[in-house]
């Protein structure tokens, strides 16, 4: 693998888990994410995430910020 590339990883993927297991382990608390999923999206280099009319800025974190940036802001 040459020196610049690195894996990058699937936020999209994690933001769709994280709604199924806040669903599943929530004791009905999360519910409303079977209606209105958090969902992972870009706009050019920014990345966000958004729950109904919730919207998270999410750019450049790792999974587990991903996570305190989408409490910290509101989204849950």
């Amino acid at each position: 693998m040459p020196e610049n590339d690195f894996p990058v990883e699937d936020k999209a993927l994690f933001v769709k888990r994280l709604n199924e297991a806040l669903v599943e382990c929530g004791a009905n608390r999360y519910d409303f994410l079977l209606r209105t999923p958090m969902e992972y999206f870009t706009e050019g280099n920014r990345e966000y995430v958004r729950c109904g009319n919730r919207t998270a800025c999410v750019n450049m974190d790792s999974l587990p910020a991903l996570m305190g940036d989408v409490y910290r802001q509101g989204l849950l």
